[in-house]
């Protein structure tokens, strides 16, 4: 690995532990598959955060914050429904991604870790307020907006989580969501 300023090695590291975050989820982000992803050394990350859970905290602000700015300029111009369709497309069945996934898995950790508690809410309103844009094209006000993109994503989480832990689950997803997006854009 080669020299860098105290501040770039520590936002490469963070660079390549929300890669693993993308590639594997926060549970796979330790010292050890940073530093396989980077080349280096676990004891080089030990030097630059106090605790695996600073890592993990950081590694999913930058991971959120690449996600949310992608969907942002995706669907940008895009109706409502369409737009929240995209956004919630792993729960429909239409992609088979992680998107959901990552956010109900960092809901998870946000229960039993402080600084991913904190990164994950800052993160959660930051994705609140895209969702919230997006549906005040229809005329809502900012308020009703932001409750009603509350609501959606709630939702989309809790159903996530579910299809984390079965592959049979005692409801339809799709048609669950599908429904919530419905009845918000009508």
């Amino acid at each position: 690995m080669a020299y860098l300023a105290r501040t770039e090695r520590r936002r490469s590291i963070v660079d390549a532990a929300a890669t693993v975050v993308a590639r594997d989820g926060l549970s796979a982000v330790t010292a050890r598959t940073v530093a396989e992803e980077l080349g280096g050394s676990p004891g080089q990350i030990h030097h630059h955060f106090t605790s695996t859970d600073e890592l993990v905290a950081e590694a999913w602000r930058q991971y959120a914050a690449r996600e949310i700015e992608a969907y942002g300029a995706e669907v940008s111009g895009l109706e409502p429904l369409e737009a929240l369709t995209n956004f919630f497309q792993d729960l429909l069945g239409e992609k088979d991604g992680q998107a959901m996934a990552r956010w109900a898995e960092a809901a998870a950790h946000a229960q039993l870790r402080k600084p991913v508690a904190d990164s994950y809410v800052e993160s959660l309103a930051r994705l609140t307020d895209v969702l919230a844009s997006v549906l005040v094209r229809r005329d809502l006000d900012v308020a009703r907006a932001r409750e009603a993109a509350g609501r959606l994503l709630m939702l989309a989480v809790g159903l996530a989580g579910i299809a984390r832990i079965t592959d049979d689950p005692p409801i339809s997803l799709r048609s669950v969501m599908l429904s919530a997006i419905h009845a918000e854009c009508a």
